[in-house]
């Protein structure tokens, strides 16, 4: 009998649970190249024949990866993934996954924080051993204004005596040295951040 997520219990091979954690890696580079604003590392998350439906665009992988450069010079943005329903049938998988989404939204003292809360209905392919999106469509469960954003002075946190790694810049924060396995340094080396060390 064909199992689903109405079964109470499942047999998972190892095979399959490979696969869970392929699928899910798939997830978070996603949700890195979205904070990080790297649209290449957006597209190679999906197959090129896939799909994104966000609501206020519909487009294939790359198409949404580089309709979002407009965007991102007055938006910021962090995105936390929570638990993934994920069906494996055969090279093919159906995911729901949960995410909250911060967003930093305008410029100056206009910006504002906005929060969202929702669902990834996804399905994946596998090829090669590599999972990636055949179709990705956001489903909003909630969302919430939290009013104008808090500047980033030394009020409520010591911003002034940190380096500009320390920031979530997005091309030029400390994750993207770690990733790319360069030696680390020490703050003292890093430059001034937005409102960082005088």
């Amino acid at each position: 009998m064909e199992r689903d997520m109405r079964h109470e219990e499942i047999d998972i091979a190892v095979e399959e649970l490979l696969d869970r954690e392929k699928i899910r890696h798939n997830l978070a580079r996603y949700s890195r190249g979205m904070d990080r604003q790297d649209a290449d590392l957006i597209a190679s998350t999906y197959w090129p024949e896939g799909w994104d439906d966000h609501g206020m665009i519909a487009a294939d992988g790359r198409a949404w990866a580089d309709g979002m450069k407009p965007m991102w010079p007055t938006l910021k943005m962090g995105h936390m993934l929570g638990q993934s329903c994920i069906e494996i049938h055969g090279n093919f998988a159906n995911c729901e996954t949960y995410f909250f989404a911060y967003h930093r939204m305008g410029e100056g003292t206009a910006t504002r924080d906005v929060h969202l809360g929702g669902r990834y209905a996804d399905r994946l392919e596998k090829r090669e051993g590599k999972w990636k999106f055949i179709h990705r469509v956001a489903i909003y469960d909630w969302s919430r204004s939290a009013g104008p954003s808090e500047p980033w002075d030394d009020v409520l946190f010591p911003f002034s005596a940190m380096p500009s790694r320390s920031y979530g810049a997005q091309a030029d924060d400390y994750s993207w040295e770690l990733f790319a396995n360069e030696p680390s340094k020490k703050g003292t080396e890093y430059p001034v951040g937005p409102a960082g060390r005088k």
